[in-house]
């Protein structure tokens, strides 16, 4: 809130004494010079610093980080899964539960409404659902809801969802990203929402203004759930690179900073940290601990010609064996993770025939550490013989650099990736797995996703790099608390709070 200021006045009646003594003395009057008001500083908004441009809220077609961020604390789902713990829970649902093989029924509380003042009914979920299958965004988490046959809205509270066959991963189909809650009479049904419309949604926060450089939330007063907002407003506000975030740490222009610094950068701040007597920087700033949260991977590109070649995609997993630090991709941590990649040593890297082989490896500038690491992972790939790899951030490539986490945080959330692009010769098997896996609990359940990993490693089309602590760095008296993040490990602004 802005300060009031108080100009400061001469009175009346010493203006007047002044005039009459100077015309007493035959002089000319003297003009009183008016005050100018006292300028106040208007109070920095709570702002949370990260890169990455907003490209869109709408929950069905965000697929981006910061995206996420956004469409994350903005929007509720019926379900959402616990990080750390992989606990599914209702969000805007009182419950839901299978009431039989193939019917998942999820009941609403009569209080959700939206943040234009709309009903938050049956009729939305439907919607919001039938939607996102629709627009069906590649790379979203809407394969999850594979098992989905039909949606039956009886009454204004009550959704249910028949499906095609016994999933039990269709609670945390309803927990992803894609199933977010939209106003079916302000969101298109077969069109993305454009960023320049204000989006609306029921989640802990409404958004005040947006743009590809900031978004300003306030609290959602009305939002019914268990992530409420605890600040009364912030700013989500977007640097263009590491520098511009380390800069804001060096003179406290930010709140958090999320993910943002690259390597160097990142030494930097934590030698300062360590160095000082109260283990902060010169501003107050102190790393919060993200234990495993940031995973790396490469990716082939499913519409790559090269991606056909089994030697190739064998000798670029072996080409990054001696750095890769993660044996599967299912992180460590994650219930039913197994050892799938080989780590470490020296293997010997076959030999590829015919032509010359030109890849090109793709990142985002704006992730944290990402050029230097594509730089390794290139001069890596060009030990195999006959092979040239070429670094771009935009376009296509055939490999990409990624370390956007799964939509949903357990195993066959982390599968997606590479469930989403099978290769022709392994799909029957993966479908016939992947089908075991969603229908079976215990032992079976376990070996089917240990089977399924072991698949992923010799196909090599998702290729595991690392697992490594998130990086956030928070202002003196800022935490964050209960659980700050969403299904799946995407910062949620409502666990944020100073003080």
């Amino acid at each position: 809130m802005r300060a009031d200021s108080h100009p400061l006045r001469a009175t009346s009646g010493l203006a007047a004494l002044l005039v009459v003594g100077a015309l007493i003395a035959g002089c000319t009057p003297t003009t009183v010079p008016t005050q100018s008001p006292t300028a106040t500083a208007t109070p920095r908004n709570f702002t949370v610093l990260t890169t990455g441009e907003i490209t869109t809220a709408d929950p069905a077609v965000a697929t981006g980080d910061t995206d996420s961020i956004v469409v994350t604390s903005l929007y509720q789902r019926l379900m959402v899964v616990l990080p750390g713990t992989g606990e599914l829970k209702p969000d805007a649902a009182t419950d839901c539960l299978f009431t039989s093989n193939l019917v998942y029924a999820c009941t609403l509380p009569d209080t959700l409404k939206f943040q234009n003042g709309n009903v938050l009914d049956s009729s939305d979920v439907k919607f919001s659902i039938q939607r996102a299958l629709r627009l069906d965004t590649p790379g979203s988490s809407v394969l999850m809801l594979s098992a989905l046959k039909r949606i039956v809205t009886p009454d204004a509270h009550t959704v249910r969802f028949e499906l095609s066959w016994p999933d039990n991963q269709f609670g945390f189909a309803l927990a992803g990203q894609a199933a977010g809650i939209v106003d079916e009479q302000t969101f298109g049904p077969d069109t993305p929402l454009p960023l320049a419309q204000r989006p609306i949604g029921s989640g802990p926060y409404s958004v005040d203004s947006i743009s590809g450089t900031a978004a300003v939330f306030t609290k959602y007063t009305d939002y019914v759930g268990a992530k409420a907002g605890l600040l009364s407003s912030l700013t989500l506000s977007i640097a263009p690179d590491s520098v511009a975030a380390e800069e804001a740490i060096a003179k406290g222009t930010a709140d958090v900073v999320w993910r943002s610094l690259d390597n160097a950068a990142l030494q930097r701040v934590d030698n300062e940290i360590a160095g000082s007597t109260d283990k902060a920087t010169a501003k107050g700033f102190t790393a919060f601990p993200l234990p495993g949260l940031r995973v790396t991977q490469v990716v082939w590109n499913a519409d790559s010609k090269l991606r056909r070649n089994a030697d190739l995609r064998e000798g670029v997993s072996k080409a990054l064996q001696p750095d890769r630090t993660l044996d599967s991709i299912v992180p460590v941590g994650v219930t039913d993770h197994a050892s799938a990649f080989a780590l470490g040593g020296r293997p010997k890297l076959p030999k590829l025939d015919g032509d010359r082989i030109y890849l090109t490896l793709g990142y985002s500038p704006s992730a944290p550490g990402h050029a230097d690491l594509a730089s390794i992972l290139r001069d890596r790939i060009e030990e195999l013989d006959g092979v040239s790899v070429r670094l771009v951030t935009s376009g296509s490539a055939d490999l990409w650099l990624t370390d956007q986490p799964a939509w949903v945080d357990n195993a066959i959330g982390w599968l997606q990736r590479y469930l989403t692009d099978p290769l022709p010769g392994s799909k029957n098997k993966l479908d016939t797995l992947t089908t075991r896996a969603r229908t079976t609990t215990g032992t079976a359940r376990t070996a089917t996703l240990t089977e399924l990993q072991q698949q992923a490693a010799a196909d090599a089309t998702v290729l595991p790099v690392s697992q490594a602590d998130g990086i956030m760095f928070v202002a003196k008296g800022v935490t964050l608390v209960g659980e700050p993040f969403g299904s799946g490990q995407v910062l949620g602004l409502w666990g944020i709070t100073r003080g």
